[in-house]
């Protein structure tokens, strides 16, 4: 199945609705269903309402609301008695090792506020705030303020003129620039300094010249291992591993590679439980793993190139993820959800914000500008006009985008080389490829042997080598690949439900009959893999 959203729930969670929990009487009141949900995350709503009464002077919490569930967390919003209201947001286990994800998040959003001054919200407190301390929630726990404004989700597509969506491109622009501003010393995570071993506390946060202010405002911070939930799930969790923090860029790109491999000797050659079909042998499997890491080396830009600095960015700016004004112009207001944030090499982070992209298919995009609108658009009905327009100022926005920061003195020459895509890409397809499978990997190794020329100058014989027959059956195996990602596509879209399996709670009875019907039509001669909609099949989250 494809990836799946950050933001919504896995298929462990059917339950979209909103549900509301009372004090009353000394006690919670939940259904059934609400009680397993509970009992899964291991937390104590009383003694959370107790901790977020304590951290902003109320006696009591009056009404609890859940605001959302992902795949990696739950948020609640606390009413309390003196008419204030905070978000605690709590990590399920899908999130990684919960203390170190948890401190992460704070770091970062404390190190976003107050040494990039970006709009995020304030970290009340949390689970580490008392070290040492028993932690009465039962689970890790952060409490902030709720932050201004509604998700520019609510907004996108209703923004009539240019005016109104502006502000909060030029917001995205200059948060980026932030982010840009700042050299850091190692790639992984941001943590506490206490938070970190006592080797890595003797290595400043950032590097380069840093005025006087900003080095004192860092100095209570350090980078510490990856939080990033891919180099801790599954099995992965409780292996020894390589995860950071790492000097340059080479050696992060390696020990995706060596991880890997140290997860391929663990597997048993027979296993296949969750991973995707067709599935590959060991044999294959290594040879990739060492012509990547025979080419990588070679294929990271120098280390005195402003390209590879590591620099911290937001995990994930979705349209949920961006507060703006609720009305008039869409002036940033907040960024949430910094779970899982990493620093890694700048030419990591070139493509375009997950909210900008156009995703449409009405308008063409492979002109310097958007369309043209259809000519027989005058024909069609008033509904059809106005999708059609709606989806041509979408696509404006994405090519703005994509204008301006190509105007980025930085940027131009990251965006620029001839392998960026597989610098973006590889290292997540390397550590994903036990369970997803090689194609994507395979097809990078590929890319990177056409173009060694150019990537290289050609002074280093390419170690990535193919023979015509594997070249063949592989590109068979892609275009089966393709079938396979176009008809689960087509799963979800019949089924309403995004890929991590989240359907509305009254509709989920007539989906799961459905899954059925839709089992019947499925057709594992052009996929080349069996129906995934059913237990023990290949799972982004579980794999």
């Amino acid at each position: 199945m494809s990836k799946p959203s950050r933001s919504r729930s896995s298929s462990s969670y059917a339950d979209d609705v909103e549900k509301l929990f009372r004090f009353t009487r000394g006690r919670w009141l939940f259904n059934e269903r609400e009680q397993n949900d509970i009992r899964y995350t291991r937390f104590n709503p009383e003694e959370l309402s107790r901790v977020a009464c304590e951290a902003m002077g109320a006696r009591s919490c009056t009404l609890i609301t859940k605001l959302e569930e992902g795949s990696y967390n739950k948020a609640f919003c606390l009413t309390l008695d003196n008419s204030l209201r905070v978000v605690a947001r709590i990590p399920c286990p899908l999130a990684g090792p919960s203390y170190m994800v948890t401190a992460s998040e704070v770091a970062t959003l404390q190190f976003a506020k107050e040494v990039l001054k970006l709009p995020v919200p304030r970290v009340i407190t949390w689970s580490g705030a008392k070290r040492g301390q028993v932690n009465p929630v039962g689970a890790d726990f952060i409490i902030m303020e709720e932050v201004p404004g509604v998700s520019l989700g609510e907004r996108w597509s209703t923004f009539g003129h240019r005016e109104e969506v502006i502000p909060i491109l030029n917001g995205i622009l200059d948060m980026e620039a932030k982010f840009e501003s700042l050299r850091f010393s190692l790639i992984g995570s941001i943590y506490f300094k206490e938070d970190v071993s006592a080797d890595l506390q003797t290595i400043p946060l950032l590097s380069g010249a840093i005025d006087t202010t900003t080095r004192q405002l860092a100095e209570k911070y350090r980078v510490g291992p990856i939080a990033d939930y891919q180099w801790w799930r599954g099995d992965r969790a409780h292996m020894t591993l390589d995860r950071g923090p790492w000097p340059d860029a080479t050696s992060f790109f390696l020990a995706a590679a060596k991880n890997e491999q140290m997860v391929l000797d663990h597997q048993s050659p027979s296993s296949s439980l969750y991973r995707r079909k067709p599935t590959h042998d060991q044999a294959t499997h290594s040879k990739l793993l060492s012509m990547y890491m025979e080419a990588v080396p070679h294929i990271i830009p120098p280390n005195d190139k402003d390209l590879c600095v590591p620099t911290l960015w937001h995990p994930d700016l979705n349209l949920g993820n961006l507060f703006v004004s609720a009305s008039g112009p869409a002036h940033l207001e907040g960024i949430i959800d910094w779970q899982h944030a990493t620093i890694l090499p700048y030419f990591s982070f070139m493509s375009i914000p997950p909210a900008l992209v156009y995703k449409g298919d009405k308008i063409c995009m492979d002109g310097l500008f958007p369309g043209p609108l259809p000519p027989n658009l005058d024909v069609l009905s008033a509904e059809e006009q106005a999708e059609y327009r709606l989806q041509l100022r979408l696509a404006h926005r994405h090519k703005w985008y994509q204008a301006k920061s190509a105007g980025n003195p930085r940027r131009r020459p990251a965006r620029r080389l001839p392998h960026v895509h597989e610098l973006i890409m590889l290292p997540n397809y390397v550590i994903r490829s036990w369970a997803d499978g090689v194609f994507e990997l395979r097809e990078a190794l590929i890319a990177l042997r056409r173009n060694w020329v150019t990537i290289t100058g050609g002074l280093t014989p390419c170690p990535i080598n193919f023979s015509e027959e594997e070249i063949t059956e592989h590109e068979a195996q892609m275009e089966r690949f393709r079938c396979y990602e176009a008809a689960v596509d087509a799963v979800y879209s019949v089924l309403h439900c995004e890929g991590d399996g989240l359907v509305v709670h009254q509709d989920f009875d007539a989906v799961h009959k459905l899954i059925n019907t839709l089992e019947e039509t499925w057709d594992e001669e052009i996929t080349g893999s069996p129906f995934p909609f059913k237990d023990g099949e290949y799972s982004y989250f579980l794999s």
